[in-house]
């Protein structure tokens, strides 16, 4: 399906839902395909790499085929992909193997970039973006075919917006320190000399990927540097929600979850799936959510609920599976007054659609059908009770998935959407929506600190605050996750600074926190999960175990917050 311009007006025959008395959906909206797909092919663009790493590897991202292309093999992401002037991914005919990554079909974008998993040594396994310096990139003509050196790309892409960024940041008064001077330095040295080396030559390679080297860490090192000086300069913010979702209740003693919970967030999300909330249509069983609910409360906490609409499989009972789409529209409507109206002012925010973007969409249905129910839950939410704040909630904001799931459909253009794109959408249609929801799981992105954070600043144009809905990443194998073969010893090389442990799950937590603490126009950061074994990401609670042992990650973020309000200007 090709995106096409949304129609404002949310508008479907027969529905009969109303909102206020006033009619949302009158006119039909029909979703065609087109049927014609043009021919996009041009030349070939080759990103050669030469391997001049140390170690075994990989020290690429590539794929074997498309038949064998899954959950199990992404590894989130292990390979490449195209994405346009905006960061957004789109599919493409872009394979990656030892041999390059070839790209003819850029799907009729003019300029775009690629994003393939490149071996650092030192740094990491990582997800980065080749750019041409923010140029971008071009196919050649038909029949014609260009050949450029993958690492040299990687260097001076990476240096270019480490530049730009560094601009930027003196223009607001920070200056770099002396450790990230030399960084710098060494990273525009390397990268001079690689480009005065013929690009095919195993020494621009390796001067290259020197100079990556020095840039990925002067990188990050930059943005946790004006990170702090942001929050020197700034008042404290004691609004500022740190938070976390309760699923660990019940899994552990009330008492000692509340009293940990309480001491290190002022914020929480309970869930409410419907195969367990609500089995029959119609008939909610709230059960501990309310208890967690007053729990929470009488400790000053604020609370959000989640999710009013989420069109996976996994929360897709098979009443709802059975119905069209203008008998989802008439439920969504009821469930959304029951379900606000229930727990009224105390509510500080409902989640009314989550990851409505991607292929979780058991009911296969369009993005535009999606943006109308996110339009009809923000409205009907608002109606019920206007305090009420409304989160659109994104994941995966890589988007690497727009690759690797559309050759499954017998359509080229997708049917699926960007998190950025979706949010665009949502904006653009009118969707009354007062959160930008995204989440950051470390091993959906594979991304550097850096690059996690330009990438997030997409969305503060649209001028809501923004929270960091779901965040985390793993503590590393434990004995018991190892013998059990939930969690398989590391076989290829690291991805971010080591292997990971509980140390550098707070290393990571506490820069990436930082980081986002500092920007006014992010309101909350939320851990996912508190406890192992009920972590989503494999051991990446914050306790170890039911007991209660707290991680070196539980105790920085508690030292952390007290770190933040002593830099605060008084």
């Amino acid at each position: 399906m090709k995106r096409r311009e949304f129609i404002k007006k949310s508008a479907l025959a027969g529905a009969g839902i109303t909102v206020a008395s006033s009619t949302v959906l009158s006119a039909p909206l029909i979703f065609t395909k087109s049927k014609t797909i043009p021919n996009t092919e041009m030349g070939e663009l080759i990103f050669k790499p030469t391997f001049v790493q140390n170690g075994k590897g990989p020290h690429l991202g590539i794929i074997k085929s498309f038949d064998s292309v899954g959950p199990a093999e992404w590894d989130f992401p292990s390979w490449a992909f195209a994405s346009d002037t905006e960061w957004d991914a789109f599919y493409s005919n872009i394979f990656s193997t030892r041999d390059g990554i070839k790209i003819s079909d850029a799907n009729g974008k003019q300029k775009f970039g690629i994003n393939v998993r490149w071996n650092v040594e030192g740094f990491g396994y990582i997800y980065m973006t080749a750019d041409n310096e923010g140029e971008f990139y071009a196919l050649p003509e038909k029949g014609k075919h260009q050949t450029l050196n993958l690492n040299y790309e990687l260097a001076k892409s990476r240096a270019s917006r480490n530049r730009k960024r560094v601009k930027q940041f003196l223009e607001e008064g920070w200056e770099p320190s002396r450790d990230l001077k030399p960084l710098i330095d060494l990273t525009e040295e390397y990268l001079a000399d690689a480009s005065k080396i013929e690009q095919g030559e195993i020494k621009c390679a390796q001067l290259s990927q020197s100079s990556l080297y020095y840039s990925m860490w002067a990188g990050e090192k930059i943005e946790v540097e004006k990170s702090w000086y942001d929050i020197a300069k700034n008042k404290f913010r004691d609004k500022f929600f740190i938070g976390c979702d309760t699923k660990g209740f019940g899994k552990m003693d009330n008492e000692v979850f509340i009293n940990l919970f309480s001491d290190l967030f002022n914020y929480a999300t309970i869930t409410h799936y419907l195969p367990s909330f609500q089995k029959e249509e119609n008939v909610y069983t709230y059960g501990n959510r309310d208890e967690q609910f007053k729990l929470l409360k009488s400790k000053n906490i604020t609370v959000e609920g989640r999710p009013i609409f989420w069109a996976d499989e996994c929360c897709t009972p098979d009443w709802l599976m059975a119905k069209s789409f203008p008998e989802i529209l008439k439920y969504v409507e009821r469930h959304t007054r029951e379900v606000v109206s229930h727990y009224g002012d105390e509510m500080y925010a409902w989640e009314i659609i989550n990851e409505a973007h991607d292929f979780g969409n058991i009911q296969k249905l369009l993005p535009e059908q999606l943006v109308q129910i996110a339009k009809l839950i923000a409205d009907v939410a608002k109606n019920t009770n206007p305090k009420v704040h409304r989160l659109i909630n994104n994941c995966c904001i890589n988007a690497d998935y727009v690759q690797i799931w559309t050759p499954k459909e017998t359509y080229k253009s997708s049917q699926i959407v960007t998190p950025h794109q979706f949010i665009k959408m949502c904006y653009e249609a009118g969707v009354d929506f007062t959160i930008t929801g995204q989440q950051l799981y470390y091993q959906y992105t594979n991304r550097d600190l850096a690059d996690t954070i330009r990438m997030t600043e997409r969305l503060e144009k649209f001028g809501k605050p923004v929270q960091i809905t779901e965040i985390g990443t793993t503590s590393g194998p434990t004995k018991e996750t190892v013998a059990s073969g939930k969690y398989e010893l590391p076989n290829r090389p690291y991805s971010w600074h080591r292997e990971w442990d509980q140390e550098l799950q707070a290393d990571w937590l506490e820069q990436i926190y930082t980081i986002m603490y500092s920007k006014p126009w992010i309101e909350a950061i939320n851990w996912y999960d508190f406890v192992d074994p009920y972590s989503f990401i494999q051991n990446g609670g914050l306790l170890a175990d039911t007991e209660g042992n707290k991680k070196e990650a539980y105790n920085r973020l508690k030292n952390l917050k007290e770190k933040w309000q002593s830099y605060a200007k008084k």
